[in-house]
């Protein structure tokens, strides 16, 4: 399970904001201080609940499946290094392009891909679900 703290920003109907703080995985080291990797950004996550129980500015813990990470791998990560591997390899082997001309087209035939991915951004949203629990 994928868990994190986080503080209600803002409750719109059945929809809550919750702000996270996501930190890399050295962001815990004791030589961070000294390390230039260590990386942390606030996220904002919007989370559908119905029950109501929730207050604005109240600590709460969010949680997801594991298998959203591994979704969100697959989408954000290896699919695209599968499509630029297979470019690369139909345009250097089958239509000879140069190794120029090869990464180019490599590059320029993940344009579709993430303007499919920005299209169908809402409908994802739905398979992407976190659920709110209060922070005891």
């Amino acid at each position: 399970m994928i868990t994190h703290k986080g503080i209600i920003e803002k409750i719109n109907g059945e929809k809550i904001t919750v702000r996270i703080l996501q930190q890399s995985a050295c962001s815990s080291c004791h030589a961070k201080g000294a390390c230039m990797a260590a990386d942390s950004k606030e996220k904002l996550i919007d989370i559908s609940d119905h029950s109501g129980q929730f207050t604005l500015h109240e600590q709460v813990i969010i949680e997801g499946k594991e298998s959203i990470g591994y979704r969100a791998i697959f989408w954000a990560f290896l699919l695209p290094l599968i499509i630029l591997i297979a470019m690369l390899i139909l345009t250097t082997s089958y239509w000879h392009f140069s190794e120029t001309e090869a990464a180019l087209s490599a590059l320029l035939a993940l344009v579709p891909y993430y303007l499919l991915l920005y299209l169908l951004r809402n409908s994802m949203a739905h398979t992407f679900q976190f659920s709110v629990k209060k922070n005891h």
